[in-house]
């Protein structure tokens, strides 16, 4: 009697491949486009097998915004991690992940995950207590009021490119000159 050959089941591989389908879907067709099918879809999975990952719709969107927030904070972490001065290193990290984007033109990801999380308050609510939980880690370095101001201006100007769907030549400058005076905040 012969064997039927059997496919030996990676959950965790799935599960992670269902979740980078719906980041690429946000990224390349908007919030809107995501849906149970589309995705199970994409992932080559049928609904039923996506539906065992995520019972609904909401678990998907919350693993998909821990997966954006988790590559900020990995870019973040590994920026301060060459970072040899302690103090605004955070500050300059944050900074840098928003240069690093803007130069290399990858903002579409980070503008369809705003959408994304803005269209639902607990997305949002997601970034905002991994923001809070990044500002208590390095209050002793970061908590100055003026390295807040300085993230602020970081945010602005990615804001900005946004807006002007690209990257302008003074915004280097611009964010150059916000890691500058990180450090001549130093006391």
């Amino acid at each position: 009697m012969p064997t039927a050959h059997k496919r030996k089941k990676q959950p965790e591989i799935v599960r992670s491949k269902l979740i980078e389908c719906a980041a690429r879907i946000i990224t390349e067709q908007g919030p809107n486009a995501v849906t149970i099918q589309t995705v199970a879809d994409a992932a080559g999975v049928t609904k039923g097998g996506l539906l065992h990952h995520f019972k609904n719709k909401n678990q998907l969107n919350e693993a998909v915004s821990k997966y954006f927030i988790d590559q900020l904070d990995a870019e973040i972490n590994k920026l301060m991690a060459d970072d040899p001065v302690e103090y605004g290193r955070f500050t300059r990290a944050y900074i840098n992940s928003a240069w690093k984007d803007v130069a290399s033109r990858q903002e579409e990801q980070w503008i369809s995950f705003v959408f994304y999380a803005l269209s639902n308050p607990q997305l949002k609510s997601m970034y905002n207590e991994w923001m809070e939980e990044k500002q208590k880690l390095h209050h002793d370095t970061d908590s100055d009021e003026m390295l807040q101001v300085l993230r602020y201006a970081a945010d602005g100007i990615w804001f900005e490119t946004l807006m002007r769907a690209g990257y302008q030549k003074e915004y280097s400058a611009l964010l150059s000159n916000l890691i500058r005076m990180t450090y001549s905040l130093e006391k």
